[in-house]
């Protein structure tokens, strides 16, 4: 992940945060961020792409030659099965790179990315990256600590997701959408924008049964349902 650095002067699509530390906090709690210099060098080589609500940004399984970061809107993150289904991972955090796989194996996209509304992406081309971590090798690390934490997050994922009871597929779902896409509320809990059908999406179940596991939580005090929004009032689901 990478923060994006404020610029000299407003650039289409992306506005300078008042205070820039503020606005890239959220990324440290899970991935270092790439040097300042490394992203202000990729921010100057790359291209901003605007996206429609229900466009594919990356299509799982196919090659884009390019590394893609996450400037503003939502973008979802899903996983498709041979069977046709799709398991909602996450939401990217603006900032977040995506695309390594391709631009530095050679692989395929693991995941499909599509717009969950209007957002805005920077496309940096494979020869464009590999020349700006030529330049600036600290670059390389950051990346290699980036990668480390997503493999781990992948195990972590297998584990919580192989053979495992509903309520507990439900509840490491919450906490993985939270992680990176909850906000802090009046009461210091974490609300998070999320309907059911996602959630049923994440947690690889029917939405009947995971209204079920939500109804259940509620009323054990572990969350609060609200329109559209579910708010984790305690840490421990």
């Amino acid at each position: 992940m990478i923060a994006i650095p404020p610029p000299t002067g407003p650039l289409p699509g992306l506005g300078a945060p008042e205070n820039p530390a503020a606005s890239t906090g959220s990324f440290r709690e899970r991935l270092q961020d790439l040097p300042p210099e490394v992203a202000a060098e990729l921010v100057r080589v790359g291209t901003r792409r605007p996206w429609r609500r229900g466009q594919m940004v990356v299509r799982q399984g196919a090659h884009s030659h390019a590394i893609v970061v996450a400037l503003q809107g939502r973008l979802s993150v899903t996983l498709g099965s041979p069977d046709g289904r799709s398991t909602l991972m996450r939401w990217l955090d603006e900032g977040e790179v995506l695309g390594l796989a391709d631009v530095l194996a050679g692989l395929p996209s693991p995941v499909s990315v599509q717009a969950q509304g209007p957002a805005t992406t920077l496309q940096v081309e494979r020869d464009a990256f590999v020349q700006v971590l030529r330049q600036h090798p600290e670059g390389a690390i950051g990346i290699a600590v980036l990668l480390s934490r997503r493999v781990a997050d992948l195990f972590r994922y297998i584990e919580m997701t192989s053979a495992r009871p509903l309520a507990d597929r439900v509840a490491y779902a919450l906490q993985r959408l939270a992680r990176s896409q909850g906000q802090p509320d009046n009461e210091g809990h974490l609300r998070l924008k999320v309907t059911q059908a996602d959630l049923a999406m994440a947690a690889n179940a029917s939405r009947q049964r995971v209204h079920l596991v939500l109804q259940r939580l509620q009323a054990e005090g572990h969350i609060r349902l609200g329109y559209g929004t579910v708010t984790l009032l305690t840490t421990d689901l």
